[in-house]
């Protein structure tokens, strides 16, 4: 993973979220406007690049590789998980992949 990109903390919060907004295999409009709230639609498109480019693996190494930089605080994470959260409800529907891929982001930040 020493290629990833040096991501500043609004490219990898959007990373994150693609992350979580993928998480029931469908990606939508919604979660996509949300995400573009954070963001501007430059970084968005340079993050978003990235993102579909790699696989699940390579998520994960991402994951943990900036984790620490920018969540490195109980706190922090706590306000990570909580932005995740509301990624998850954004469809009104918290389904069960989403619920695993929850457990397994609050084991890894």
């Amino acid at each position: 993973m020493s290629d990833a990109p040096i991501w500043n903390y609004e490219e990898f919060r959007t990373y994150l979220l693609l992350y979580a907004a993928n998480a029931d295999l469908e990606f939508s409009n919604q979660e996509e406007t949300m995400i573009l709230k954070t963001i501007s639609q430059t970084s968005y498109q340079k993050v978003k690049e990235v993102y579909d480019n790699t696989n699940d693996y390579e998520h994960i190494q991402t994951i943990l590789k900036y984790k620490g930089l920018y969540f490195p605080t109980a706190d922090q994470a706590k306000e990570l998980l909580d932005l995740l959260v509301k990624m998850f409800n954004m469809d009104g529907n918290f389904s069960i992949l989403e619920r695993n891929c929850l457990m397994l982001l609050k084991k890894m930040v």
